[in-house]
């Protein structure tokens, strides 16, 4: 997960993924983020600016949630490029941006030019936030 504020969402999340044993890494770009500790929680990268990339290697994710970052990097279709190579095969992306952060359309148009396919927008699942999903499908674009 790469956020710009780190909240109430991580609790969540990790309390979801501790039954199945799984982990989650975190990619804290500047921002306000709240103290949270787990054991799910794998690694935690702090990141100096919205210049830079998350750091993953290819194909080590089965999802990445992207939290009020994209509307802020200075490169968002080369972070999305970079989340493309750091999922495996058939893995989703998730973005999350707060409502007017960015048009859904303009993320929806980076997504496909990212190779990324299948993508869908639901307006109310988190309140005052945009949920926009998108699938990496084996063998179209890129190819990784």
């Amino acid at each position: 997960m790469a956020t710009s504020h780190a909240d109430i969402l991580i609790e969540e999340i990790c309390t979801h993924l501790e039954p199945f044993n799984a982990t989650v890494d975190l990619s804290l770009y500047p921002g306000e983020h709240m103290e949270y500790s787990s054991a799910v929680i794998c690694k935690c990268d702090v990141i100096k600016d919205f210049n830079s990339p998350i750091r993953s290697a290819t194909r080590d994710y089965e999802t990445i949630i992207l939290q009020d970052v994209l509307h802020l990097h200075t490169f968002p279709l080369k972070l999305l490029q970079l989340v493309y190579r750091s999922l495996e095969n058939s893995a989703e992306v998730i973005i999350i941006q707060s409502n007017g952060a960015i048009e859904t359309s303009e993320i929806e148009v980076m997504l496909e030019k990212s190779e990324f396919r299948a993508a869908n927008t639901i307006s109310d699942l988190i309140a005052g936030c945009d949920v926009i999903v998108a699938k990496k499908m084996h063998m179209w674009g890129n190819g990784l």
